[in-house]
């Protein structure tokens, strides 16, 4: 069941977490602070994990108790309510809202082939298949071309995804990583959503953040086409120029038992019983798309191309 705050309580409240957090706090930290009544602030710093006792916060820990509990004019509460760290930039930014007021949200598109591109559908494009059993599990890889120029991206993601599946339901679990140009990938955020539970509450929703009561489940009918809103948790990163953009969509949470230590600890081990077969579309009519914050740069978008002349034709 989706949360309640009561609008009533308006204590103070300190929001904190880190970006590689996106399995355990990262999605409660946002919520509770969007929803939080009282005085608030945020703080989002570089992943992965505080020292214990966490004395990197010790300073602003005093100074946030200081002003609540003893009167202390810290000035804390005249400072900007929300502060982030930019993974790949070194540096911390500030704001007074969320999302970040200079967002242009971007549409994505799912091509064939694995692209995934600001382009629209061309007209003969259909939909890629991916199967799903206790034995196999498939996934579909979706990558922008190299980025033109320094991009970065900071807010919450959605994935709307037009698909249709042997089985009466199914588990999406959506990564979104980058790429460097000598090809490494890592991990920025994930999303899930399942297809039983897809319905929305279009009063809570946004475009970029659906809103999923979770109050009832709706079963599949196997070869039906559906819409689905996933929501992707937060991320904030500066893709620099020639990295990637990439996203993973699969329907379990992982090929494999993860030897990372925070991965273990978030370990579900979530697949269907049954083999399905799975068809994530994109076409004119499905236009399946991954909305993304864009909060600087890209301003003209990528090459598909790579920005990358060919190499002449030696008869030319």
């Amino acid at each position: 069941k989706a949360p309640r705050y009561n609008v009533d309580v308006k204590i103070p409240g300190y929001f904190g977490g880190c970006w590689g957090m996106h399995m355990l706090h990262l999605p409660g930290d946002f919520e509770s602070y969007e929803n939080w009544k009282g005085p608030k602030k945020l703080t989002i710093g570089p992943p992965y994990y505080l020292d214990r006792p966490v004395y990197q916060y010790h300073y602003e820990s005093l100074r946030w108790f200081d002003y609540w509990l003893k009167g202390i004019n810290t000035g804390i509460m005249d400072e900007a309510p929300i502060t982030l760290f930019i993974q790949n930039s070194g540096e911390w930014r500030e704001a007074y809202e969320w999302p970040l007021p200079q967002t242009r949200w971007t549409e994505f598109y799912l091509h064939k082939e694995g692209l995934l591109s600001e382009h629209e559908m061309w007209p003969d494009e259909t939909g890629s298949t991916f199967v799903e059993s206790p034995e196999q599990h498939g996934k579909l890889v979706f990558k922008t071309p190299p980025m033109v120029e320094i991009t970065e991206v900071c807010g919450p993601l959605v994935l709307n995804l037009y698909a249709s599946t042997s089985d009466t339901d199914v588990l999406w679990f959506v990564t979104l990583f980058q790429e460097d140009d000598a090809g490494k990938e890592k991990i920025l955020t994930r999303g899930w959503l399942r297809g039983s539970q897809r319905r929305t509450d279009p009063e809570r929703s946004t475009p970029w953040e659906p809103y999923h009561p979770h109050d009832r489940r709706e079963p599949l009918t196997p070869g039906e086409v559906y819409e689905f809103a996933i929501g992707i948790v937060p991320t904030g990163v500066l893709l620099k120029a020639g990295m990637r953009l990439g996203l993973t969509i699969k329907a379990t949470d992982r090929d494999a038992v993860p030897t990372d230590f925070l991965d273990q600890h978030a370990y579900g081990h979530l697949y269907r019983e049954t083999t399905a077969e799975i068809t994530v579309y994109h076409s004119n009519r499905y236009p399946s798309h991954l909305l993304v914050p864009v909060t600087k740069g890209n301003r003209i978008g990528t090459f598909m191309s790579g920005g990358v002349l060919p190499p002449l034709d030696p008869g030319h």
